[in-house]
């Protein structure tokens, strides 16, 4: 039998400026429609107005859900203590470009400092849109002594070329599916650096489409085991090395 589909990266909720949506219920619709399993989400209001209310947001949303949403939660390193916001998270997510802070930034390696002190090891989904952004995380995350998985999101030109020159290196980095969109990406993506570190993520429902994203991996010319790996195999195994932030 096929291993289940798994979306490592969803988004429920307003994106400005539109106006609001009901929790999590397209996301659901979504899911359920296309044949996806399980997925790991979070609010749009922990990357635009607040991480508390919003990281809360989906710890209520998912607890709701019967199992088929797992919580991420946003660190925003401009924020006071973010670390300390992340309780129950199976992702950390950063979003550097979006929200606009710099790498090179105190507040961001103290606060992978204090998780790294704390024992948590939970994969990192980091937005990785221009060049030099995946080289200086992969620095900070050495540096602080971090050592849970990263997964590249956002990727197109001169940046997927970075991610892929650090997945190539070294297994704790992945890249994930929600800006390859075009056909024969994913299959050039996992001939670079395996089909082990390509992992499936929509974008979906806010930031992008999950049957989009859908219909690209699975046409996609991979065969039948590598096509699992990277709709769910990996993200499975992501996440019960990672745990969740105490």
């Amino acid at each position: 039998m096929a291993e289940p589909i798994l979306d490592l990266y969803t988004l429920f909720g307003a994106m400005p400026p539109r106006g609001a949506e009901p929790g999590t219920n397209t996301l659901k619709n979504m899911m359920a429609k296309y044949g996806v399993a399980g997925a790991v989400t979070l609010s749009t209001r922990a990357i635009f107005h607040s991480p508390s209310a919003g990281n809360k947001e989906t710890q209520v949303r998912c607890g709701e859900s019967g199992g088929t949403l797992l919580p991420a939660g946003v660190l925003d390193p401009r924020v006071a203590q973010s670390d300390t916001l992340l309780t129950g998270a199976r992702l950390i997510c950063l979003f550097p470009t979006t929200q606009k802070w710099p790498i090179v930034y105190a507040p961001l390696e103290n606060a992978l400092k204090a998780l790294a002190g704390r024992g948590v090891r939970v994969p990192i989904l980091f937005e990785a849109t221009q060049p030099g952004d995946a080289t200086q995380l992969a620095r900070l995350v050495t540096a602080t002594g971090y050592t849970g998985s990263v997964v590249f999101s956002g990727l197109s030109g001169p940046a997927f070329s970075e991610a892929v020159a650090l997945a190539q290196a070294e297994e704790r980095y992945l890249l994930c599916t929600d800006a390859l969109r075009g056909v024969g990406e994913i299959a050039y993506a996992v001939s670079l650096v395996g089909a082990s570190r390509v992992v499936y993520g929509s974008g979906g429902v806010a930031r992008g489409s999950v049957s989009a994203s859908l219909a690209v991996a699975k046409v996609a010319k991979l065969s039948d085991t590598d096509r699992e790996l990277v709709l769910g195999g990996n993200t499975k195994r992501l996440l019960a090395a990672g745990g969740a932030v105490a």
